[in-house]
Parts: structure tokens; C-alpha cells; sequence
């Protein structure tokens, strides 16, 4: 992870993550093949992060990190022409978001960048896929997105490990490689899911305003973790319709969580027990976190869009 796009402006640092969905790869004609799996069935991509990291050590996580301010380059510009430039660069009409939480660094596009916040997230959770796991969410320059056309990763470029090395040094090598290899990032393979803000731990602490999109390919692709950040990576295997949860334009809300920007930035403290105040209301849409290692989910809220959410269960240390 690289420099934060806002250095020194605010404790948040603007993040953007990858939730990695593939189908099954077809077994091939050999009478040893297994049956082929259900049609519904999914895998997500999960990466182990090194317990050395100071952020998540040992923690299950998809794709993701900072955004840097090469995200935004205004030499991108050259890479989408002809076929795609501002303002929307091809993803069609912007999506309806909510007014910023209060007390939050306002999330609108970077004063004079070249690129919208909605590109420049998209590309740097692209990037960060290449530099933790290999993957390599390109789309050949003179090969227009279609809407029936599923993504496809490509495969890894000779000299991987020293493409990523020059890229995670600094990120304007990523532009660098897509260059080279005549391709754009594939933006329009991500569709916008969620946010997630990270809780407070402690004053000092680093806090992430994250954009979480959903990418869904034919099949799973080749992963190379770069054994720095990441020392392995599983793909969880999920169905249709428990992936629904992933797809964009969820709703929710918690009655009891308060849009107050002072307790953005401090500990809401009180006497009360985690199930003295759960008495008080019937709407949740929250994690409690009892340890690092212990929480449970707790949602309520009614889906608008048919969309399934997690039941309210509790993880374990043993569970991990």
C-alpha cells in the first residue's frame, strides 16, 4: 500500500477493494474428470495477508488497498482514447449515492484530477489485484466492453515478479505495463457494491473510507501471491443465491447507529451490556466486535432488491 491520495489532510485515507466472483472451469473430456460443479455455483477469491502487516496480520481479505495519486493521472487519458474519456469514460450513467457521513473527508473527486473518483477507485483496485495476487484485470485497447460479455483476466505478462516490484515502488509503473502491453484496466468488468468505514480502535489510529466493487468472471484466474503482502490466497466457494448479497444497490440501516461526526472520531462509551442494547431496537445492520479474533453479525434490515444477507451468527478464534 502506497501513500494515501490526501496526505496529512485527514486520519481517513480513501481505500478501494475488489470482491473477485468466478464460475466453475469446465472439466475437460478425460473419464477421470470429476462431474462438473452446480451452474449456480461461485467462488470468491480470499487472500491471506502476511502476519507481518501492521493492518489485518494473518487476516482472510479480497483484493485492495490505498489509493495513490497516480490512480488519477492525467496520462490515463492517453490509454482510454479514442474510444473513452471523460467525464464517465464509458461506465454510462452515475449511480444515485447517499450525502457523505458526517465528519468524513468528502469522497467527491480530488480537486483538478484528471480522472473522477469512480475511475481512479476502479484502477487502483485493479492495480492492487496485480500487486498482491497477480491478477491481471486488463482489457486490449481496440476491444470495446460489451453488456452480455463476461471479463477475463489475462494471463500474466513475462517478468511478473519484476512488474510488480517496479509497481509496488511506485504505482505510476502500473500505467507503465498497461502501455506496454497496449490494454486499459477493465473498469467496466466492477460494479459498484458498498463502502465499509473502518471502526475506531483507538485515537492516531488508520482509518479507511473503502469502496467495495463486485467483478465477476468466466472463470477463476491464475493467482500468484506475491509473498510480501500475501503469503497464500483460497477461493471460497459460495451459490447464486447467497451471492446475491454481493450485487450492487444494497440498502440497510441500524435504528441505533447515531450520524453524528463526533463519534466517527471517538469511542461511543457506555454502561450498558451488548445485549442491553440490542433490547432497545428491532433494525440492525451491524459487527460487533468482542476481540480480534471474536464478532458477530447482526442484520435485520428487510431487502428492497431480493437480495440475501448473512444470517446473525458469531465467529470464533477456532473458526478462523
Amino acid at each position: 500500500m502506497n501513500g494515501s491520495l490526501r496526505p496529512g489532510a485527514s486520519s481517513w485515507r480513501q481505500a478501494a477493494t475488489m470482491v473477485l466472483a468466478a464460475g466453475w472451469a469446465r472439466p475437460g473430456p478425460a473419464a477421470s474428470s470429476p462431474p462438473p460443479p452446480p451452474a449456480e455455483g461461485f467462488r470468491l477469491l480470499l487472500l491471506q495477508r502476511s502476519e507481518s502487516q501492521g493492518f489485518l496480520p494473518g487476516a482472510h481479505v479480497f483484493p485492495g488497498g490505498v489509493l495513490d495519486k497516480a490512480d488519477h493521472s492525467a496520462d490515463w487519458l492517453r490509454l482510454f482514447a479514442p474510444h473513452h474519456g471523460p467525464p464517465r469514460f464509458g461506465l454510462g450513467p452515475p449511480l444515485s449515492r447517499p450525502a457523505s457521513f458526517p465528519g468524513l473527508p468528502d469522497p467527491a473527486d480530488e480537486d483538478g484530477a484528471a480522472l473522477p473518483n469512480d475511475v481512479a477507485s476502479r484502477i487502483c483496485a485493479i492495480r492492487e489485484a496485480f500487486e498482491e495476487a497477480g491478477v491481471l484485470l486488463l482489457r486490449p485497447r481496440d476491444a470495446l466492453p460489451t453488456a452480455a460479455e463476461a471479463a477475463r483476466a489475462l494471463a500474466p505478462p513475462p517478468g511478473l515478479d519484476a512488474w510488480r516490484d517496479r509497481v509496488r515502488r511506485d504505482p505510476r509503473h502500473f500505467l507503465s505495463l498497461c502501455a506496454h502491453l497496449d490494454c486499459t484496466p477493465d473498469i467496466w468488468a466492477l460494479h459498484d457494491w458498498g463502502g465499509w468505514l473502518t471502526p475506531f480502535t483507538r485515537s492516531g489510529g488508520r482509518r479507511f473510507n473503502t469502496a467495495f466493487f463486485l467483478c465477476c468472471l468466466q472463470e477463476p484466474p491464475p493467482v500468484y501471491p506475491d509473498l510480501t503482502e500475501v503469503v497464500s490466497c483460497q477461493h471460497h466457494t459460495t451459490h447464486l443465491g447467497a451471492c446475491s448479497l454481493l450485487l450492487p444497490g444494497t440498502t440497510g440501516g441500524d435504528e441505533l447507529y447515531l450520524e453524528d461526526s463526533d463519534f466517527v472520531e471517538n469511542v461511543m462509551s457506555t454502561e450498558k451490556k451488548t445485549e442491553e442494547i440490542m433490547k432497545e431496537g428491532k433494525t440492525f445492520h451491524r459487527m460487533v466486535l468482542h476481540s480480534r479474533h471474536v464478532y458477530s453479525v447482526h442484520v435485520t434490515v428487510q431487502s428492497k432488491h431480493k437480495h440475501v444477507y448473512p444470517k446473525t451468527y458469531v465467529v470464533s478464534q477456532s473458526h478462523l
